[in-house]
């Protein structure tokens, strides 16, 4: 997952990654609920490692206010591909329909072999692009908050042929 995840030189222009929120996740610390966690451990995951991003001055602490833009990656492992599909379209209807609001779905994006495009806003006001897309046996998700749409594609594009380009990774 290191050979594909975002990580602090990928930063974005003007943010910073943010250790302490960023890395490795097991299948309790990822799922978030009872019910999710079944449903990944039915769909086979594996491992899930992601990447925050946040204004630079605030990287080591500082308050977030509600139109700082923020920036996430992740990258989930799955034993199989039809694990990860059915993971990665939940995913997308739980953004839809629990945490955006005004959800829009763009045209998908040119990634991997299941893509999704959703624009919206979050709690705060915020308006929010995620791009989620399956490449065989993975899920990978950039989501960015106050952030220009353009910028979280270049850095989806960034991680799909990252995926694209390593090993397989192992069920």
């Amino acid at each position: 997952m290191a050979s594909i995840e975002l990580t602090p030189r990928d930063a974005p222009a003007g943010l910073g990654y943010v250790a302490a929120f960023s890395g490795d996740e097991d299948i309790v610390s990822f799922a978030r609920d009872a019910t999710e966690e079944q449903h990944l451990a039915d769909d086979g995951f594996l491992s899930a490692n992601g990447a925050v991003f946040v204004p630079a001055d605030r990287v080591d602490g500082g308050k977030l206010t509600p139109r700082d833009p923020i920036v996430q990656s992740t990258l989930v492992v799955f034993s199989r591909g039809v694990g990860a599909s059915s993971t990665l379209r939940r995913y997308v209807a739980d953004l839809r329909d629990r945490q955006l609001t005004g959800t829009s779905a763009g045209a998908a994006p040119p990634l991997g072999d299941e893509a999704y495009r959703l624009d919206g806003t979050n709690a705060d006001g915020s308006a929010v692009t995620a791009f989620a897309w399956r490449r065989g046996n993975l899920v990978l998700v950039v989501l960015g908050t106050s952030f220009p749409p353009a910028h979280i594609l270049r850095l989806a594009t960034l991680l799909d042929a990252r995926a694209a380009t390593a090993e397989p990774a192992a069920p």
